[in-house]
């Protein structure tokens, strides 16, 4: 979906009207082609089967809960500035399928809410929006990526961030970013948040590095991970150590997590996937198996089971079978 200025209205009556149309008609067509409005959603939902010590369950679920993804909802833009710049903006709404219900704490736009510039030499954005960790650890090489199956959401220090400021880099296939974001706390810098990362995306290999912290409460981050493609199968590999000094809560938590992902043909993709963390010495296993069939373009269905295993809760399993539409 594309939008232009409205169209010159004439203001001196001595232009003829033949002239005014095509000098009308010359302007839009140079803002449609300068200036783009994109709407864009993703919507995951499924039917879960849970087992528990306090007993089953059935019920259906978003994506942010247990899935792929969370659903949402966003409008994406840029109009060309000239000279090779261009202002951008993001707007992305997550909300739940399930009860129709706003996520991210209720907010309109609590996924991205961003704008900014971009060059030849990167963007530079502000507002709400995901940090380095995000993109180095889930989005690159953990083995289901954005996906909250994944232990992944507790490494990204609340992965979308308020009042930042976001300095992204493109190299060839490297991506570096730079992200801050303000405590917005007068006389302190406590609350402020930082984060780096480093990634190729290449082919057949690629591997990322970040580091990120929050300051005054003495967590920080670390990720490093990569993948490799061989033909139809491609492997990945992440590290994740998240620390809390002084102490916070969880002093230590570290996962480790490995996966193969097999496209037999092009309507199949089929997803293995094991993590293991540890927080303060309490281990936790859990294994991951999911098969994605995608109906059109747009359309996919999964099926999903999983198992997870630590000292507290025991041994707990489950199974979705749901739905993807993109758009």
């Amino acid at each position: 979906m594309k939008t232009s200025a409205p169209r010159i209205s004439p203001r001196i009556s001595r232009i003829a009207p033949a002239a005014l149309l095509a000098l009308a008609s010359s302007a839009s067509y140079a803002q449609i082609a300068s200036t783009s409005v994109t709407l864009y959603g993703f919507i995951d939902s499924s039917v879960r089967y849970q087992q528990t010590k306090a007993g089953n369950s059935l019920s259906v679920v978003d994506g942010a809960e247990l899935g792929w993804a969370g659903s949402r909802w966003g409008l994406i833009g840029s109009e060309d500035l000239g000279g090779g710049m261009k202002a951008i903006f993001n707007l992305e709404n997550g909300f739940s399928l399930d009860n129709g219900q706003l996520n991210q704490g209720g907010r309109l736009f609590g996924r991205t809410a961003y704008v900014g510039l971009s060059n030849s030499y990167g963007e530079l954005t502000l507002g709400r929006q995901y940090n380095a960790l995000y993109y180095a650890g889930s989005w690159l090489s953990d083995p289901t990526y954005v996906s909250s199956w994944s232990p992944s959401v507790n490494h990204q220090l609340n992965y979308a961030w308020d009042n930042a400021v976001v300095y992204t880099g493109r190299y060839s296939d490297f991506i570096g970013r730079l992200s801050y974001a303000a405590g917005e706390q007068a006389g302190t810098q406590h609350g402020s948040m930082q984060a780096a990362s480093l990634m190729y995306n290449g082919h057949p290999f690629g591997a990322a590095i970040a580091y990120g912290g929050i300051n005054g409460s003495g967590q920080t981050t670390f990720t490093a991970g990569g993948y490799y493609e061989i033909g139809p199968v491609t492997a990945q590999l992440v590290h994740y150590h998240t620390r809390n000094e002084p102490y916070t809560g969880t002093r230590s938590l570290i996962t480790n997590g490995i996966g193969v992902i097999y496209i037999p043909v092009p309507a199949w993709e089929l997803t293995a996937a094991y993590w293991r963390t540890t927080a303060d010495g309490a281990v936790d296993n859990k294994f991951l198996a999911v098969a994605r069939y995608s109906l059109s373009k747009r359309t996919k269905l999964y099926v999903e089971a999983d198992t997870d295993r630590n000292p507290q809760s025991g041994r707990l399993s489950g199974g979705q079978a749901g739905m993807q539409y993109s758009f």
